[in-house]
Order: structure tokens, then C-alpha cells, then sequence
């Protein structure tokens, strides 16, 4: 029987930036306008905070269940970080593929380009930036969360530049300024609109039998 149905591709939506870069904020604001949209909840070695809900906030893992997961290939990417593991499980894309929603990943740039060097099929990878308007506003933003000294705030700032200098990895850049958070979502929502009716040889493949075309030459 005829496919009546267009192709539709599984996208995993990866959206990076420096910290401070409102990344967070602007991923939750897009999970709330968009019910295609499912976020992918990363694992992590380290402890939960007290108001963090395992499955939830993170999958919490002991080391070894990190490490026995990594020796099973069970990661779409992983990193580490100050003596804490962080990574995004495959079976986070199979969940949301088989309720029909594209993932949004919010992960690093190490973990971006891990995913880039994938085969996703039958997913596709689309890679976003999130910068600030500037530097200086980036380091207003670190400072008014007084969560850090002054030698781990220069840190930071750091490493936004050098995660910035491998924006050329990345497909599309939305700047997020102070106060404009619609706008940031409102361009990121145009973005995965254009990629959703992106023409390829899958779609191509569902219109022929719909159009009664069985591919002979």
C-alpha cells in the first residue's frame, strides 16, 4: 500500500553557548511554545543538588554506572568535568523519536562536536549558538550571579572566547540580548521551522508513492 504520508524528519536540536549566555532560559522558553519539542535530560556522576529530581534535572549515575555505559557505546557524546562526568544517553533521541518530537539538547561545545562527527540517521543534527550581545555583558551577567571568585569568573570568560571560536561548527548563531528573550526564541523557532520542511532524498522518497510514481526510470 501507497505511503500517504510525508516524511518527516527526527531532529536533535543542539544549542550551546558560554555560560551566561541565557541558554537555559531560552531552551525552557522553547520547550513551552513548542509541544514538538522534547528536552533531552543529560547524565552526570555528580550529586544532586536538593532540589534536583533524578530523571528529571539530570540522570544521576555512580561513576561506574558512567563508565559501564561508555564501555556499552550508550552515549551520543560525553565529557569531563571538574571530577564529574556529563553525558547525553542514545536512548534520550530513540525516546523522543518514538513520540514523534525532535530533541533539544543543551550541551557544550565538546559535545556538540561529538555529534557532529555522527551518523544520526534517521535523526539529523542542527547545531545553534547562542552568543551575548557583547563581552561585557556576558561578565555583567556572571557577576550579578555571585555564584563565583573572581579568579573562576576570569575563567569563565575564558573559556565563553575560546567556545566562541568554534562557532564555525555550527549551522546557525542567535544572539540573546538583555531583555529581548522572545526575540532570541522567536529566531530559533524559525530556524527549526526552516529545517523541518528542508527537502531531501527522504522526502522525496514519500512523495513519489504519493503521487502514484514508483521511481522507474
Amino acid at each position: 500500500m501507497a505511503n500517504t504520508h510525508l516524511y518527516k524528519p527526527n531532529l536533535v536540536i543542539v544549542i550551546s553557548g558560554p555560560s551566561g549566555s541565557g541558554k537555559s532560559t531560552v531552551i525552557d522558553a522553547l520547550c513551552k511554545a513548542d509541544a514538538a519539542l522534547r528536552l533531552s535530560v543529560s547524565a552526570t556522576t555528580r550529586k544532586p543538588r536538593p532540589s534536583e529530581v533524578d530523571r528529571v534535572d539530570y540522570h544521576f549515575l555512580s561513576k561506574s554506572e558512567f563508565e559501564a555505559h561508555i564501555q556499552q557505546d550508550s552515549f551520543l557524546e560525553w565529557a569531563e568535568y571538574g571530577g564529574n562526568f556529563y553525558g547525553t544517553l542514545k536512548s534520550e533521541i530513540v525516546t523522543a523519536r518514538e513520540a514523534k518530537k525532535d530533541a533539544i539538547l543543551e550541551i557544550d561545545v565538546k559535545g556538540a562536536l561529538q555529534i557532529r562527527t555522527q551518523d544520526l540517521s534517521p535523526a539529523r543534527s542542527l547545531l545553534i549558538f547562542i552568543i551575548p550581545p557583547s563581552f561585557a555583558i556576558l561578565e555583567k551577567r556572571l557577576r550579578r550571579r555571585k555564584t563565583e571568585s573572581e579568579t573562576e569568573l576570569k575563567k569563565r570568560l575564558a573559556i565563553a572566547k575560546s567556545e566562541v571560536l568554534e562557532i564555525e561548527h555550527y549551522d546557525y548563531w542567535v544572539s540573546n540580548p538583555e531583555d529581548a528573550l522572545q526575540q532570541a526564541v522567536h529566531q530559533i523557532q524559525t530556524i527549526i521551522a526552516a529545517e523541518r520542511s528542508r527537502i531531501d532524498t527522504k522526502l522525496i522518497e514519500t512523495i513519489n508513492p504519493l503521487l502514484g510514481i514508483d521511481g522507474a526510470d
